[in-house]
């Protein structure tokens, strides 16, 4: 067993880039055709694509109802270029480009630090990139966040390439990138990473003039790819488009209040100044763990009587380290700062961050391996101790019904349904599923003869060996049964089969008051218009069970509402019962 555990990591060393490339594919293709649209932002994106393709609103799609799409769209783009191809957008082709951005970064983070550290440093950053809780859940699912971080990440390593060549020549592929990045979520894609650059070039002593115009190189071009789309958008929508920019832009970082900038939806998302402290700890998950025991075993006695006593020196010192450990601290440190500003605040928003962070994280394993190799044992039983639960769950409540267990001891009619789904799926696994739980059994078995190894490195390769299997079992049995669960196709379905919906269905788009149902809109072909808009004189209203009420008064004596249809259970991302009703103008 160890043999075969030495052969996996001397494979890994021996074809890195091969391997890694395999691991990211076989972590993210698969997956995500699997599973409907379950949350909102997933299928807010994609209903974009559908305008894109079915009305010819290439420059500024339209989503729900009359909402247009206020950033820039070359995810969308992408989207509707690989629904063309497969014949429609669907779950498979919406989440492609996250999939694709996740490899991407993987793969070219791997090939930029194999050329300039050692093959072990670079695939264990490229495994952490790969297999942490943040980029692996944003890989599978349809969000321009982790588009923006690939092209963002590849334009900091540009960056850095472009300075070990002494900022000689053009750096095409790094304006290519600062355009796509613009594309994709506005001037951030530009502005942040010259920040860094320019920080970073300063403190290795490039000269001010030089440093700002090494930058303007770079900046004034890619501003002249996003003013082009700004331009085609302004001349569509006006005024209102301009409102709309200054409101994501400025007014989302310096926290404006929504009513002030003219805007009918809440800018949100809100966290304290040290929200992402936390959030990247999280988001590295499992692996943060062995930064937590390697800071818990830190000599910081002995590391602070060496600053201390040095500290006249200690600027000098951090600008003479080696320079893509330098360049990665300043990425997450200047990347958490600029976004700490902002009342408004997501984890997502710090994923270009994450392969230099997980570089950082990778000389830590190194530093445990050579000084604290007892974390790496504490690790992995972790690990271990979770697999193993996780095996024994699915299969007790194979043969025994998990909800009566769990009902006696539950109160929250969400938990209540999550635990039935998953009960349904433990009794009724199908052959997929009995086959993955053999395969994530047998890798647990051999992890535990890998256990005994005296060999730490063999250890470190075993722990994400079973990770990784632990994943692809998730991923492939228990996900999609959570996923399918909260899905609003099948109301979608049952509405359009008995009723003709198109072109006549009508919701409320005002976010202030009501929450919209992103989901139903997209399994419905993105055919629902404004209804406050248009006043129509006949129709279908769709709307939540609990805003239903208020519209019935705001409009009484001037329409009236019968109740067609009425979805049974809230579980759905409105959390709450779906009406159709049928408008009647008096």
């Amino acid at each position: 067993m160890r043999n075969l555990l030495k052969d996996i990591q001397s494979i890994y060393l021996q074809k890195p880039v091969v391997c890694i490339l395999l691991a990211s594919m076989l972590l993210t293709l698969p997956y995500i055709g699997i599973g409907d649209f379950y949350t909102k932002g997933e299928p807010r994106e994609a209903s974009l694509a559908i305008s894109m393709i079915q009305d010819g609103h290439w420059v500024l799609p339209v989503g729900y109802a009359d909402e247009i799409g206020y950033k820039p769209p070359l995810m969308h783009w992408m989207i509707a270029g690989f629904s063309l191809i497969a014949g429609k957008v669907s779950e498979a082709t919406s989440r492609l480009p996250s999939a694709l951005g996740l490899i991407g970064m993987t793969v070219f983070t791997l090939i930029f630090l194999i050329r300039r550290k050692s093959k072990v440093e670079a695939v264990l950053t490229a495994l952490i990139l790969l297999t942490g809780f943040e980029m692996h859940r944003n890989g599978l699912e349809c969000r321009v966040d982790m588009t923006l971080a690939f092209f963002m990440s590849m334009a900091l390593i540009e960056m850095f390439k472009w300075e070990e060549k002494g900022l000689k020549g053009f750096p095409i592929l790094l304006l290519i990138f600062l355009g796509c990045a613009s594309l994709v979520k506005g001037p951030v894609g530009i502005v942040l990473p010259c920040i860094v650059f320019g920080v970073y070039l300063l403190i290795i002593k490039y000269p001010f003039w030089k440093v700002l115009w090494k930058n303007l190189m770079v900046v004034l071009p890619a501003f002249v790819i996003l003013f082009g789309w700004y331009a085609m958008a302004y001349k569509q929508d006006g005024n209102h488009f301009l409102t709309i920019v200054y409101a994501e832009n400025i007014g989302r970082f310096l926290g404006m209040n929504s009513d002030v900038l003219g805007i009918n939806y809440d800018l949100g998302h809100e966290g304290p100044f040290w929200y992402y402290i936390p959030a990247i700890l999280a988001g590295f998950l499992p692996w943060s763990l062995a930064l937590v025991f390697a800071a818990c075993t830190f000599s910081y006695k002995k590391w602070w009587g060496k600053v201390k006593s040095s500290g006249s020196i200690c600027f000098q010192r951090f600008a003479s380290m080696d320079k893509i450990t330098l360049y990665s601290i300043l990425v997450v440190v200047i990347f958490i700062v600029f976004y700490a500003i902002p009342s408004s605040k997501r984890s997502v928003y710090i994923m270009p961050v994450y392969p230099f962070a997980s570089y950082l994280l990778a000389k830590v394993f190194l530093w445990a391996e050579k000084n604290k190799p007892s974390i790496f044992k504490v690790l992995g039983s972790i690990v271990l101790t979770m697999v193993a639960m996780l095996l024994s769950l699915t299969a007790i409540f194979h043969f025994f019904n998990l909800s009566d267990f769990a009902t006696p001891f539950m109160t929250d009619n969400k938990t209540l349904y999550d635990v039935g789904l998953f009960a349904q799926y433990f009794m009724h696994p199908g052959w997929s599923g009995i086959l993955l739980w053999l395969f994530l059994l047998v890798v647990l078995v051999l992890f535990t003869g890998w256990m005994r190894s005296k060999n730490v490195r063999t250890l470190i390769f075993g722990i994400f060996t079973l990770f990784i299997s632990t994943q692809i079992f998730l991923e492939g049995s228990a996900y999609p049964v959570f996923k399918n669960g909260y899905t609003l196709r099948k109301v979608a379905d049952e509405f359009s089969s008995s009723y003709d919906l198109k072109g006549n269905s009508y919701v409320m788009n005002d976010l202030r008051y009501y929450r919209n149902i992103y989901g139903l809109n997209f399994y419905l072909n993105n055919e629902f218009r404004n209804f406050e808009k248009e006043l129509p004189s006949d129709g279908y209203l769709i709307i939540g069970k609990k805003s239903f009420s208020s519209v019935r008064r705001k409009y009484l004596g001037k329409y009236g509402f019968v109740v067609l249809r009425q979805t049974r259970k809230p579980n759905n991302e409105l959390n709450d019962g779906i009406l159709l009703c049928k408008i009647i103008k008096i």
